[in-house]
């Protein structure tokens, strides 16, 4: 026992040292290659619509499935590496990705590659992407700045993937393009073996002591006072893992007659008990987190968020060649938007490491700001107004990128961090199957793309809009916390 504890001890020591490094870097490059290959599909799919001679509108359903279904499979993926761990869960995403990407080389129609890339890769890119996102909990001192490093693999997979993509479609046509992209993807079971499991404190501690306060009218029994009492609130206001009465046992006999007459006494509630573990492990995914009004109201913001801001990857490369642009120069602007969405995500991981930064209002001005920028979009018409646009898309977006674990975390504690991020993309996977869909349908219907930012640009910024008051909420929210306390 004793030397599980010094183990535990040591790992404890290692979060901001060399290891908690190391697995950042297998994060980067698991985010590099799987958003690398998801950000510029919006080349592929204008190879699809030549090859398969299909109307935009139904082939934009493919990156749909794809994006759909991989964020979909956020709380799978929370739930399958709080079982199984981090390795596991990637690796065999991996493999799945492989086979996905290379059946889609022999899809003799677009309802093939419904399965094959739809939702065979959107599985298997879930799987790899969200443990690599959340993985950073290796971390306690520098998690922005780690966050804002695993987010540059995202960029720099955009900046790097473009033109490679586009010279893998000219030297080896549509079929070649996914056989080498398979191999490549099967590079992140390699990466997955740098993530070691880990476990976050030893087992000196065996829960979390409440002390509450109780009167005698309140109740009367140990089974009356858990069942009155919101336990999963007064963890969350003390940092902890989200909990359930059945979770928690009282420290001592609670006896009427130990009560005078509207007189108080003091009861200790121990929650997270290694008794309860067994219980814990079988609710893996969480849903006490709907309790928090100001969770609710940050998968509401994502929802909209989505259902417009990965518009510009699918829509872009299309756009700007609809305003007589060459080929190879649109798919470039795809680079750009990569490599300034690396830059913000550094710059942005330290700037929110910095205690007087609020990571909620450099959330909700990145929002805002990317939802005029699109909204203006149809106004850059040369080949130097759609790189100015590039450049700042990438810079906004990666602001949201890296500020929406790290504000998950500030909310609800960062052990929730894993199961909260799935739920939130759970919400944006649902989105993509409306925003990316429905964009097209706008093209179909005008002939043009100006339809399609407009409404891509007013919903990011609603989305924007409904984060504003999240501050005051939470604060409410921590006020009725208090109030539970003191009863």
């Amino acid at each position: 026992m004793k030397s599980e504890e010094k183990s535990y001890e040591r790992i404890a020591n290692q979060l901001d040292g060399t290891r908690g490094w190391v697995v950042t870097a297998a994060c980067f490059m698991a985010a590099f290659l799987t958003d690398g290959i998801t950000f510029c599909f919006g080349l592929i799919l204008f190879e699809l619509i030549q090859v398969f001679d299909e109307p935009v509108e139904k082939v934009a359903w493919i990156p749909s499935f794809l994006l759909g279904i991989q964020l979909l499979s956020g709380p799978l993926a929370s739930a399958l590496s709080n079982r199984f761990g981090f390795r596991a869960v990637i690796v065999s995403g991996s493999v799945l990705g492989f086979a996905g990407l290379t059946c889609s080389s022999f899809a003799p129609s677009v309802d093939v590659l419904f399965l094959t890339v739809g939702l065979m890769c959107g599985v298997a890119f879930g799987l790899v992407w969200t443990p690599a996102v959340v993985a950073v909990s290796y971390f306690e001192n520098r998690r922005s700045l780690a966050t804002g490093v695993v987010m540059c693999g995202s960029g720099m997979g955009t900046f790097v993937f473009a033109p490679f993509i586009y010279w893998l479609l000219e030297n080896y046509a549509l079929r070649g393009t996914f056989l080498i992209l398979g191999a490549l993807y099967l590079n992140c079971a390699a990466v997955g073996a740098f993530f070691r499991p880990m476990k976050r404190g030893g087992r000196k501690s065996r829960g979390t002591v409440i002390k509450l306060n109780v009167k005698r009218r309140q109740c009367n029994t140990a089974r009356q006072l858990l069942e009155n009492t919101d336990v999963s609130m007064l963890a969350l206001e003390r940092g902890q893992s989200d909990m359930s009465t059945e979770e928690c046992v009282i420290e001592e006999e609670l006896r009427p007659a130990d009560f005078v007459e509207d007189g108080t006494k003091q009861v200790d509630v121990l929650c997270g008990t290694d008794q309860m573990e067994s219980s814990r492990n079988r609710s893996i995914f969480k849903f006490s987190l709907f309790r928090s009004p100001s969770f609710v109201l940050v998968c509401t913001s994502s929802f909209v968020q989505l259902l417009g801001s990965f518009v510009p990857y699918v829509y872009l490369t299309a756009y700007a060649i609809d305003m007589g642009i060459s080929k190879e120069a649109a798919s470039f602007l795809l680079s750009i938007v990569g490599v300034t969405n690396t830059v913000g995500n550094i710059a942005v991981g330290a700037l929110t490491s910095h205690p007087k930064v609020s990571v909620l209002l450099t959330n909700n001005i990145a929002l805002s700001l990317e939802g005029l920028l699109l909204i203006a979009c149809p106004l850059f018409t040369t080949y130097g107004a759609l790189v100015f646009f590039a450049v700042m898309y990438g810079l906004c977006s990666s602001c949201i990128s890296v500020c929406r674990p790290i504000l998950m975390g500030e909310m609800l504690g960062f052990d929730n961090v894993n199961n909260a991020f799935g739920f939130v993309l759970m919400f944006y996977g649902l989105a993509s199957f409306i925003g990316i869909p429905l964009a097209g349908h706008l093209y179909g219907t005008y002939g043009d793309y100006n339809g399609t930012f407009y409404f891509a640009g007013s919903v990011v910024f609603v989305a924007g809009a409904i984060c504003y008051p999240l501050a005051c909420i939470k604060n409410k929210e921590n006020e009725g916390t208090k109030i539970l306390l003191s009863i």
